[in-house]
């Protein structure tokens, strides 16, 4: 008796453990009434600018989606970590996955931060979303479990080369096959990507690069390229920078009086609202290729148009500046994870995540910065890459950031071509 009883009992134990393995819509993804996701950016440190907004961004998507209900009645809770350097981006990814259980993070902002947190979700089997990075390497590794909602380094670059090609060279009145391109960087990850793609879309389009330099994000003195280009004399100069060397590089050259007939920057700290507000009318005029921030809402469907407005006044209320590229960037992955995938995915592990995540299907425009979704299939050459994520031209024009090209979503006409008239 007391036998079968022990018999009995242990098969109870058993039954009770193979249901709650079965019901493994992880408890530590889902607790009670919320769902878990890791935020991995740099909040301090070098890349805290960009970081902290990115973050925000996502914070603020949690909200919105939160005081309307949350996802299926459960409410997001963001497990906010900080990855100044590429080991912090490791090892908190790691930390998030092993000891925070989460089956989905997003981040990261930065290249090189990217590079390395994705590496340790691939490795674990977690769903990793990028919001910011755009090094090409984040998707062509053949990763299974990473997707990028924004543009990546060859979409930046071509949309810089294209427009010098189709836009500056007719009103420059210039042909292509003359027009002078010199390409500057700093370089890391992100710079160093960003230049390659820019020198090789230059060179399909039949331009001249007539000098490509690299430099420390951190130096204080550019003085040596301005002094090279002004011998050279480029009609464009193509930069890929963060915030303090674009704007260092702005006011040497005006010391210097180096006059290119124009200058685009690709993104990062040219689309910064604190590019213009130091430099103040020295910005005006300057090209920046960069992720859609203010299109034509006549390119937007009215739900978009909706998502725009409601974004823009919290973001507002909370930063007191107008959304950047970067920012819509950030808002989008958010939005795709926490409004179009985890709703609909059939398990709350990463995997079920993962296939909401590829079954995700945005037109575009419908989108609050004009874009689509639609991420490539595992076996494709960039898998979990956006392919429906865009780049325009934006300039900057008395202190606002217009949107200039293409004409599908431009809100404003090029000024200053040259840039010194």
């Amino acid at each position: 008796m007391k036998k079968r009883m022990l018999i009995v009992f242990v098969i109870l134990l058993l039954l009770i453990s193979l249901i709650s393995g079965c019901s493994n819509e992880s408890s530590a993804t889902v607790k009670g009434d919320s769902i878990r996701v890791g935020a991995l950016f740099p909040l301090t440190g070098s890349l805290a600018l960009l970081g902290n907004d990115s973050y925000d961004a996502v914070k603020i998507v949690a909200e919105m989606v939160n005081d309307k209900g949350g996802v299926n009645g459960k409410k997001i809770k963001l497990v906010k970590v900080d990855a100044p350097d590429a080991t912090a981006a490791s090892n908190e990814a790691n930390r998030l996955i092993k000891k925070e259980k989460v089956q989905a993070i997003l981040g990261t902002y930065a290249s090189g931060l990217s590079m390395a947190s994705t590496q340790v979700a691939e490795r674990n089997r977690v769903v990793y979303v990028e919001a910011n990075a755009v090094a090409d390497s984040i998707t062509s590794r053949g990763y299974k479990y990473t997707m990028r909602v924004t543009d990546n380094a060859s979409m930046m670059g071509k949309g810089a080369a294209d427009f010098a090609q189709q836009v500056l060279s007719v009103k420059l009145g210039i042909n292509p096959k003359k027009l002078k391109v010199a390409i500057m960087h700093e370089d890391s990850s992100f710079g160093s990507s960003v230049a390659e793609v820019v020198e090789k879309k230059v060179k399909a389009n039949g331009m001249q690069i007539i000098s490509k330099d690299s430099y420390k994000s951190t130096t204080n003195d550019l003085s040596s390229t301005i002094l090279k280009y002004k011998k050279l004399n480029p009609d464009i100069v193509i930069a890929t920078s963060y915030i303090n060397d674009a704007i260092l590089f702005i006011k040497q050259s005006k010391q210097m009086e180096f006059k290119p007939k124009a200058i685009i920057g690709t993104a990062a700290g040219f689309a910064l609202a604190d590019f213009a507000q130091k430099l103040g009318q020295d910005s005006d005029g300057i090209f920046v290729a960069e992720a859609p921030s203010n299109p034509n809402p006549k390119s937007l469907s009215k739900n978009a148009q909706k998502l725009q407005q409601e974004f823009i006044k919290r973001w507002k209320n909370q930063k007191g500046s107008d959304p950047t590229g970067l920012t819509w960037r950030a808002f989008n992955a958010a939005w795709v994870l926490f409004h179009e995938a985890l709703p609909k995915a059939k398990t709350l592990d990463s995997e079920g995540i993962r296939q909401a995540l590829l079954n995700v299907d945005i037109a575009e425009g419908e989108l609050p910065n004009g874009i689509g979704v639609k991420f490539n299939r595992p076996d494709s050459k960039n898998p979990g890459q956006n392919s429906r994520a865009k780049i325009v031209i934006m300039q900057w024009q008395k202190g606002s950031f217009k949107l200039v090209w293409p004409d599908k979503f431009s809100n404003s006409q090029p000024i200053k071509i040259p840039l010194h008239q």
